[in-house]
C-alpha cells in the first residue's frame, strides 16, 4: 500500500507540474516582443496668449498688458507606431516590464510652399500585464502602461522654425500572442493611449524662445485607437 501511495503521490505532483508549465505565461517567464501599428487620435489644442499696447505716460511710451486671449482647437492626428517591450513574470498571472515606443506622425504637404512639416515623438514608461486568459499557447494579457514621452515639430521652413515639449503617455490595450513553439509567437494589439503635452516651446533660427514674445502658452492632449501587430520571444 505504501508504494501505491507514493506512486499516486508522485503522479499527481508530475501532473500539476506539467500543467503549470503548460501554460504559454508563468513566474520567471521573461518576454520580448517589438511591433508595429497605428494610432489614430482626437487632439485638443490649447492656447494663450497676453496682448500688449505701448502706452505714452506722461514721459515715455511704456509696454501694457490690455489683455488675454485664450482659444480652444480640436483635431485629428494619424501615426505609425514603433514599440519595443520587456516583460518578466513576477507572478504566474503578473507580469512587469518596460515599453519603448516611436512615433511618427502622417502630415500634409502645404498647397502653397510646397513644405511639409515633420511630427515626432518618443515614449518611455512601465508597463503592467495581467495574465487572466492563457493556455500553452495562448496567452491575452490585458496591459497597462504610464510613463515619460517627448514630442517634436519641425516646420521644414527657411527659418527652421521647431516646437518640442516633454509629457506624459499612458494606455491600456489587450495583447492576444499565439506562440508557434516554446519561445516564438506572435502578438495583436488593439487599445487606448493618451498623451498630454503641457508647455510645447517654439523657436527659429533667430530666436531660441519665441513663447516670451507674448507669453506665449501651448498645450497639447490627444487621445484615440491603437492597432499593431509583432513578434514575441520567449524565454
Amino acid at each position: 500500500m505504501k508504494k501505491i501511495a507514493i506512486a499516486i503521490v508522485l503522479l499527481t505532483a508530475s501532473f500539476i507540474s506539467a500543467k503549470a508549465q503548460d501554460k504559454a505565461f508563468e513566474k520567471g517567464t521573461f518576454t520580448v516582443d517589438l511591433g508595429a501599428g497605428f494610432g489614430l487620435y482626437g487632439t485638443k489644442i490649447h492656447t494663450e496668449e497676453n496682448k500688449y499696447n505701448y502706452v505714452w505716460n506722461g514721459s515715455s511710451f511704456v509696454k501694457t498688458k490690455v489683455g488675454v486671449t485664450e482659444k480652444d482647437t480640436t483635431d485629428g492626428a494619424l501615426s505609425t507606431i514603433y514599440p519595443l517591450k520587456v516583460e518578466y513574470g513576477v507572478t504566474n498571472w503578473l507580469g512587469v516590464g518596460a515599453r519603448f515606443a516611436f512615433s511618427d506622425y502622417f502630415e500634409e504637404r502645404d498647397s502653397v510652399t510646397g513644405i511639409k512639416p515633420k511630427f515626432t515623438s518618443f515614449d518611455a514608461g512601465v508597463v503592467l500585464n495581467f495574465h487572466l486568459i492563457k493556455t500553452k499557447r495562448f496567452d491575452m494579457p490585458i496591459s497597462v502602461n504610464c510613463g515619460y514621452s517627448s514630442f517634436k515639430f519641425i516646420s521644414n521652413d527657411t527659418k527652421d522654425s521647431k516646437g518640442k515639449d516633454n509629457g506624459i503617455n499612458y494606455g491600456i490595450s489587450i495583447l492576444p500572442r499565439i506562440y508557434f513553439g516554446d519561445h516564438i509567437g506572435m502578438f495583436f494589439n488593439v487599445g487606448y493611449v493618451g498623451y498630454n503635452y503641457p508647455s510645447i516651446k517654439f523657436s527659429d533660427n533667430t530666436d531660441s524662445n519665441l513663447n516670451d514674445e507674448n507669453d506665449w502658452k501651448y498645450r497639447i492632449r490627444g487621445s484615440g485607437a491603437n492597432v499593431g501587430i509583432g513578434l514575441i520571444a520567449k524565454f
